[in-house]
């Protein structure tokens, strides 16, 4: 990397520093106000086991933090990426510290003893290696891909988990702040991918392979691998939507590139990856080949995708050429067949009863 790029990052990292805030010990111990999971659960369709579940997932994958910065820190030393192992150790790392320790207060208030609590966060540091589990990809840009990735998800079902709690309790305060440190990191991983995508066009691919075997941590983790199995069904549940998440998470990707055509490429390669069929009754690897063979293709199924999230508004055909309009309806032809026969499940899910409407905005 150019040493002008560097010293943007640095930069760039230096003026993060001032932002590193805590959760102090005091705001903690406010958090014990003995609510019980069975009377928060009212107005979902989660049960109390199942909610403990989700809260016992926050707190194990939470306290592997030092583990997910020597990953970071491995590709920092195999890159000379100073500024990332700066931002890492001497930000990421200590901001992300104390958030175990909220997860673990609700579980005890909830009636968990913490003593197993202790044993379970001792047996799943013991049981993995991260820093072997990672399939991302240790080029810088791929970790920062991946952090920007793992904290969206990670603010979002913080968003989801501090909604069972009243707005003004202490719990959902602190639940806030959590959710909104990892806010905040999602905004810096992002920040530094485009930077070095800005210095570096030729990094896509490896944006493109970060995205496409990203895996939360807890994936590899034995001790809640079957609970985050579990997390694309309790999403709905807890008052959330998988295409919600997974709007963000796109919304974050396209603030990245920037550009619809490298948007369909980067969902053409995630659609292939575990054969998500794209488009019905025929192979991935096929589409994938033609989109490549026809100029503009990527960028319609980029364009597709957005609308669809509703991240980008339709284009519309005022004030065009005779040849731009004919162009602008033959193109509604094709997004329309597309939209029609697109296999959503596991690539995009759309919420029931808006598909008709999306279909009467896309006719020409």
């Amino acid at each position: 990397m150019a040493q002008l790029a560097k010293e943007i990052l640095n930069s760039y990292v230096d003026s993060q520093f001032p932002k590193l805030e805590v959760i102090n010990v005091s705001a903690l111990e406010t958090m014990f106000e003995a609510y019980t999971p069975y009377e928060i659960v009212a107005g979902s369709e989660m049960s109390a086991e199942e909610l403990v579940d989700t809260f016992r997932l926050s707190l194990i994958t939470e306290s592997l933090t030092e583990q997910y910065g020597k990953t970071y820190r491995i590709g920092a030393n195999l890159y000379n990426a100073d500024w990332l192992s700066n931002y890492v150790s001497g930000f990421w790392e200590p901001d992300e510290r104390g958030h175990a320790d909220p997860f673990k207060n609700i579980l005890v208030d909830f009636g968990v003893d913490e003593k197993k609590l202790d044993v379970e966060i001792q047996v799943a540091r013991e049981s993995v290696d991260y820093s072997t589990k990672h399939e991302s990809g240790f080029h810088p840009i791929a970790l920062t891909t991946y952090g920007m990735i793992q904290e969206c998800v990670t603010d979002y079902w913080y968003e989801l988990q501090r909604g069972f709690f009243p707005p003004t309790s202490n719990t959902a305060k602190i639940l806030s702040m959590v959710k909104g440190r990892e806010a905040l990191h999602t905004v810096q991983f992002r920040n530094l991918t485009s930077l070095q995508l800005e210095s570096d066009p030729a990094l896509l691919p490896e944006i493109i392979n970060a995205a496409t075997n990203f895996k939360m941590p807890s994936n590899h983790i034995p001790l809640v691998a079957e609970l985050e199995s579990k997390t694309k069904e309790w999403i709905p549940r807890m008052n959330g939507g998988v295409s919600e998440l997974l709007r963000r998470i796109i919304m974050n990707l396209h603030s990245v590139l920037n550009d619809k055509d490298r948007l369909g490429k980067l969902l053409m390669e995630y659609a292939s990856a575990d054969d998500r069929k794209l488009i019905e009754k025929l192979p991935n690897s096929i589409v994938k080949q033609a989109m490549g063979s026809i100029n503009g293709l990527h960028g319609l199924v980029g364009e597709i995708v957005l609308e669809q999230l509703g991240l980008v508004a339709e284009e519309t055909n005022t004030d065009q050429s005779l040849s731009e309009k004919v162009i602008y309806r033959f193109k509604g032809i094709i997004k329309r067949w597309a939209v029609d026969r697109m296999q959503m499940e596991g690539f995009i899910n759309i919420y029931s009863g808006q598909n008709q409407r999306r279909k009467d905005r896309l006719t020409p």
